[in-house]
């Protein structure tokens, strides 16, 4: 299947530049020469569907993986990097706000204490702030792990399926959340919610088994006959499949 381009965006810098990176696991290649420019104060979004290769990418990114072969180039200091899991887990003992503060101490120097509260107030803790995580849902672990990802102040965001174990309420929330970030950082995220890229994206790739199908502005992959989540869909689909 071809890969289509959409639309250059035309920003000051890159944050982040890949180019022609693979990933293979024996004769099985996860990611198949991704290639992608991140442009400052940008919010791009990864979609595809399970298997796609998207939580690959953003582990090989954010250095947890290594990659097979590629380059991979930050237009930032790489602690400036972060990653928000798609199921992170706490150790259950601890409270909310033990958690927030334990992500905040590599920055103590720069980032208050007081940012703790304002962190787990900006995603939707506030009531739970000194309750033990071992009661919380999968959804509140997401907004938990999303408060410990922007304790730090990062300037790249990584953020794997963030939105997937929550409610319309919380889905709500952390839009707004990434959309607030776009002021002072990037964002890289992977989800299965088309409407979501739609809602905060300025541009997308659309990836299946590893490869990129279309890469470019989020209005670039459709036209007045079909939707964002209609154009998508054709290029996921098989040819021939109804």
């Amino acid at each position: 299947m071809s890969m289509q381009r959409g639309k250059n965006i035309s920003m000051p810098s890159n944050v982040l530049e890949i180019s022609n990176l693979t990933k293979k696991y024996g004769g099985f290649v996860a990611v198949d020469g991704f290639n992608l420019e991140l442009q400052q104060g940008t919010v791009h979004g990864l979609v595809g569907p399970n298997g796609a290769g998207k939580s690959t990418m953003l582990s090989i990114i954010s250095g947890l993986r290594r990659k097979t072969s590629g380059e991979i180039n930050f237009g930032l200091p790489q602690k400036e990097v972060m990653l928000m899991p798609d199921t992170p887990d706490f150790f259950g003992f601890l409270t909310a706000r033990q958690v927030v503060d334990l992500a905040r101490s590599p920055f103590a120097d720069d980032i208050p204490k007081e940012n703790v509260e304002k962190a787990i107030f900006d995603v939707g803790l506030s009531d739970a702030i000194d309750k033990k995580v071992d009661g919380f849902s999968r959804g509140m672990k997401q907004r938990l792990g999303l408060a410990t990802t922007i304790i730090g102040h990062p300037n790249l965001i990584l953020l794997d399926e963030p939105c997937s174990a929550l409610d319309p309420i919380g889905r709500h929330d952390v839009l707004e959340i990434v959309t607030k970030l776009k002021k002072r950082a990037t964002v890289l995220f992977s989800t299965h919610i088309l409407s979501d890229v739609e809602t905060v994206c300025d541009s997308v790739t659309v990836v299946d088994h590893g490869r990129t199908l279309y890469e470019g502005a989020v209005s670039g992959i459709s036209n007045n006959e079909k939707s964002f989540e209609e154009s998508v869909i054709e290029l996921l689909r098989p040819s021939g499949v109804l």
